[in-house]
């Protein structure tokens, strides 16, 4: 036999208020953990110029350019290395072979990123006085296969060097991109 409730015993449910001072003090004490703990990125920003799309562009503008004397300074990263170049021709590296890059990768397969700046403080003392247009400007151009992180490194290093006194000078402050090879 079933046994019924009694219809005298009536369970109210109370309403317990509900206190959020323990939450709002773990975020208090949280929220200041976690920004001075938290790394913030340095951001920059760096001006380049794309290589320009495939339309067709007019002759005065060709004919301008030809008239003006430029040295259009290349620099090509590749798998074995850093080649240096401009319009007349590349660079060797100190290997007879003539296909040799001018920065060879190092042992351990990373650029020496310093030698390549040496490399364009020597151009840039040569072409110093002989009023090119584009003695500032460099164009940078990489493989498929290399890495973004080794194109931003090498734009890191061809646009400001340190000189003998610790100061930081522009080396090649105009980057172009050229087309990916």
């Amino acid at each position: 036999m079933a046994f019924k409730p009694s219809l005298r015993a009536h369970n109210k449910i109370k309403e317990i208020p509900l206190d959020i001072r323990p939450v709002m003090n773990l975020m208090v004490v949280l929220i200041p953990i976690l920004l001075y703990s938290a790394e913030f990125v340095k951001l920059s920003i760096r001006e380049l110029n794309l290589p320009p799309a495939a339309s067709g562009q007019g002759q005065q503008e060709n004919q301008l350019k030809e008239q003006q004397k430029r040295f259009q300074l290349t620099v090509i990263i590749a798998r074995e290395g850093i080649y240096i170049g401009n319009k007349a021709g590349y660079l060797s590296g100190d290997a007879e072979i003539g296909d040799e890059p001018v920065v060879p990768v190092l042992e351990d397969g990373s650029y020496d990123f310093k030698l390549l700046q040496q490399k364009l403080l020597e151009i840039k003392e040569k072409i110093k006085d002989q009023d090119f247009v584009d003695e500032k400007s460099i164009i940078i151009s990489a493989g498929r296969d290399i890495e973004y992180k080794h194109i931003i490194k090498v734009i890191d290093y061809v646009t400001i060097y340190r000189d003998e006194e610790g100061n930081e000078q522009e080396l090649f402050p105009q980057v172009n991109i050229g087309q990916v090879i």
